[in-house]
């Protein structure tokens, strides 16, 4: 058990259990528990845990939050902490109240942190989420191997991303009107030594929540922009790739300038990569998210809006953001056949991205009658298994030169 407090012993015990990262603090805003995801999130690539006691992760003076926890209830709050390295950590939390043997205490359920301290803490109003206690004795053999389970998981991911065990596999995109090819995106894949294939949506959710992506992401556009290179050194006309980038490092300040730097280290431009978003992400109005955004832009990125008109459109918003391109969702190219609303909003999002002179591509297209629909209402780009499944390196080549 961690923490410096010898009551609460069993509500202790029970949250040590949890696979949610927890900070437990009083009235006064002492720590009193952080529980081992919570320190796992924090020790960021540390070959050890940095102790069983709050104090070897905070000097003593630190070992405090101060913020107005009574007041901040049902919210999301930033803290920033120091680690046992002397590097700071900006932590999201969102607060909980717990009444336990007479004393207010305060859950505080970590959501992500980053590596570098962001600009002073704010504190937002967003909906908090609730814990589920069970008695201590229910299922805590199946918690506690849980837990164990997705921290030892997360430590294979740093260990991937550290030794460059991750994969890269690329799907081409197709100039509609030439019928060429005018890109590439890239994918990460991730092949454990012993559960096989992790699936992208498993690992990557795994690295938001251990604080990781940002090395991910990095990982990635640093490895695309490298095959970028060779292919190029081989002959093969490759105009532009695409990378996807986890909506939460929008509130990382330093994105714009590491973008900036892998492209240079590259020798390569701005015309040479887009940096793909789901739309979700650029809806958020946090200030931080438009400050990132802004700087990306004025870095010259380009920047793709993912996963367009699956519910998070925000018009007004839209208009305001520097972005050169528009994917729309694989859910309504799926369906274009054979629903007239999945066609109206298609084009609708179509001639949206026209008005706004940006690149509109169609994801996820799987039939040539799909492909003649989109062709007839004018789309820009296209790809998906119609053309090709994703293809490792020398698969890719392979299908260039054949086409």
């Amino acid at each position: 058990m961690l923490g410096n407090s010898s009551t609460l012993r069993r509500e202790y015990e029970l949250l040590e259990q949890l696979t949610d990262s927890i900070v437990v603090v009083n009235a006064v805003g002492n720590i009193l528990l952080v529980n081992k995801p919570a320190l796992k999130r924090w020790r960021y690539q540390s070959e050890q845990l940095l102790g069983e006691s709050i104090f070897q992760l905070l000097d003593e003076s630190e070992s405090r939050i101060s913020l107005p926890l009574s007041q901040v209830v049902g919210k999301i709050v930033d803290v920033k902490l120091r680690q046992g390295n002397g590097e700071y950590r900006k932590v999201v939390m969102s607060v909980s109240k717990l009444q336990c043997e007479q004393q207010t205490l305060y859950l505080l359920i970590v959501k992500y942190s980053y590596p570098l301290a962001l600009p002073r803490s704010t504190v937002s109003p967003q909906y908090c989420k609730l814990l589920s206690f069970r008695p201590a004795n229910a299922n805590s053999q199946e918690q506690t191997g849980a837990a164990t389970s997705h921290l030892s998981l997360a430590d294979d991911l740093r260990e991937a991303i550290a030794q460059q065990q991750l994969q890269l596999y690329f799907q081409p995109q197709i100039d509609i009107d030439a019928g060429s090819v005018c890109g590439v995106e890239a994918l990460c894949r991730w092949f454990h030594c012993e559960y096989g294939m992790i699936p992208p949506d498993k690992f990557i959710t795994l690295a938001e929540s251990v604080g990781i992506i940002t090395d991910l992401d990095l990982w990635v556009l640093r490895a695309s922009c490298q095959q970028l290179l060779q292919w190029r050194s081989k002959g093969l006309s490759i105009p532009a790739i695409s990378v996807n980038l986890s909506s939460v490092n929008l509130r990382y300040p330093a994105l714009p300038e590491l973008i900036s730097q892998v492209l240079q280290e590259s020798q390569l431009t701005t015309d040479d990569v887009i940096i793909e978003i789901t739309e979700s992400g650029f809806v958020e109005h946090e200030p931080i998210v438009q400050d990132v955004i802004n700087k990306l832009h004025a870095n010259g990125i380009q920047l793709s809006v993912d996963d367009f008109g699956i519910g998070y459109s925000n018009l007004s918003r839209l208009q305001t953001l520097p972005v050169s391109q528009l994917k729309l969702d694989r859910s309504l190219i799926e369906h274009i056949e054979t629903s007239g609303i999945a066609r109206s909003i298609s084009e609708a999002a179509l001639q949206i991205g026209k008005s706004m002179k940006l690149q509109v591509v169609a994801e996820g297209v799987e039939s040539e009658k799909q492909y003649q629909i989109l062709k007839a209402l004018g789309f820009h780009v296209a790809h998906g298994y119609l053309f090709s499944a994703p293809l490792n390196v020398s698969q890719f080549e392979l299908w260039v030169l054949s086409h």
